[in-house]
């Protein structure tokens, strides 16, 4: 099935668990990431209960440190 990744098309399996995709990106265990799934921000402890359908959207958010 397929999603939007922050505004791009990306297939996935059906059932996907957003903390299954997010392990899929290589993110696990990244403390400083924000999901919006279909416009709402999503609380963290959501992640493993959240299954993702067709045609949802999500937009990753990866907070980077710098001086």
């Amino acid at each position: 099935m397929n999603i939007n990744l922050n505004g791009k098309n990306h297939e996935i399996n059906s059932g996907t668990s957003l903390i299954r995709l997010i392990d899929d990106l290589g993110l696990t265990g990244r403390k400083a990431i924000a999901i919006a799934l279909n416009g709402e921000v999503l609380a963290r402890d959501s992640y493993k209960e959240t299954i993702l359908n067709e045609g949802d959207s999500l937009e990753v958010v990866k907070a980077i440190g710098g001086g």
